[in-house]
């Protein structure tokens, strides 16, 4: 019975200025998210894993690396699948000034991520049809315990998907920074075992409310 550790990336210096990222725009960790990527190794060091597996951007490479190196494990599989949405013209860009220059955009986006194009970039079912392409091939795959570093879009839309949610509720649950999510496949089937827990990182919790993707 294989396990998936889902996680998100630590806190990169975008998210500390509530910049949007996605592809085309991709900082390093924060100081803190370096803090929450040794923790996130810490949580996993007598943990059965037998690879890892990242996007192609910094930020979740150099979470994912963090826990390589701990591990001992000595290549993370690059992805593209489970890159972040690109977010077009929104990429490099605040939230505040987002929400003044496309308001009404904004506003779907938060309330029917379903219906959303971003300007210049990807629509968002778009991004749903391919990661879940990829997702049903991989657990269906014999790859062992499996940590999995991808981005917030990401992690909602898989959850979602093993939940049978709706992509317009992907919002519903919080996801802090390195939070893992565990998923056991049984007989092909994923079944989520522990949500979105990051009890690991501590004080090196962040304020969401101020973040951007």
């Amino acid at each position: 019975m294989a396990k998936i550790y889902l996680v998100r990336h630590a806190e990169s210096i975008a998210n500390t200025q509530g910049i949007y990222q996605g592809i085309t725009y991709d900082t390093g960790l924060s100081q803190r998210g370096k803090t929450q990527a040794k923790a996130l190794a810490a949580r996993f060091c007598n943990v059965a894993i037998d690879s890892i597996t990242s996007s192609s951007l910094k930020r979740t490479y150099d979470t994912a690396a963090c826990v390589a190196a701990v591990k001992g494990i000595p290549h993370v599989h690059i992805e593209e699948s489970i890159k972040e949405t690109n977010h077009g013209e929104w990429e490099g860009k605040s939230k505040n000034e987002i929400m003044k220059r496309w308001p009404k955009l904004y506003r779907k986006w938060e309330k029917f991520p379903s219906r959303v194009s971003f300007p210049s970039g990807e629509r968002f079912v778009d991004t749903q049809r391919r990661v879940l392409l990829w997702w049903r091939t991989f657990c269906t795959s014999d790859s062992g315990n499996t940590l999995i570093v991808t981005h917030d879009n990401i992690v909602r839309i898989i959850v979602g998907s093993v939940l049978h949610m709706k992509l317009n509720k992907i919002w519903s649950f919080h996801l802090q920074p390195t939070a893992v999510t565990e998923i056991e496949i049984v007989s092909g089937e994923p079944h989520i075992r522990t949500l979105n827990d990051a009890h690991h990182i501590g004080t090196s919790q962040v304020n969401l409310a101020a973040h951007a993707l």
